[in-house]
């Protein structure tokens, strides 16, 4: 079952992925200035570390599911964490585009989190349910 709901992680946050490179894709081609220069990096980090919290957050909760919301948050600070030093490391060497940066990091950082949050509460909403209507029969 793990490994389904892995495949089923892998699956739609490349879908999802996909579909922001096509949006992306279209932009440029309206008006590149309003993409960052390096946007597909951008994507594949956003992409990783989504797909990475995701599984993270499932090991946790695979077993427990009451530890959901501190698997949740602990994965949500680390990529809070990593995300403000990479978005602070670029800004730093690259100030001409610092702006574009800025906007297209955080329009992605927004999108990827709605995504991980809908994704979580679709899949594990069963879960929770299906444990707490063993604990009432208890």
């Amino acid at each position: 079952m793990t490994s389904n709901l892995y495949k089923k992680a892998f699956l739609l946050t490349t879908l999802f992925t996909l579909i922001i490179a096509f949006i992306q894709f279209g932009v440029y081609h309206l008006n590149a200035g309003l993409l960052y220069t390096h946007q597909w990096y951008l994507l594949l980090y956003f992409y990783l570390i989504t797909f990475i919290s995701i599984v993270v957050i499932e090991k946790t909760t695979h077993q427990d599911a009451e530890k959901l919301s501190k698997g949740f948050f602990t994965a949500m600070m680390l990529r809070l964490f990593v995300s403000v030093i990479i978005a602070i490391v670029i800004i730093y060497f690259d100030r001409v585009n610092s702006t574009i940066f800025a906007m297209n990091f955080l329009i992605l950082y927004l999108l990827y989190l709605g995504f991980e949050i809908y994704y979580l509460i679709s899949i594990l909403q069963p879960r929770l349910s299906s444990e707490r209507q063993v604990e009432e029969k208890e």
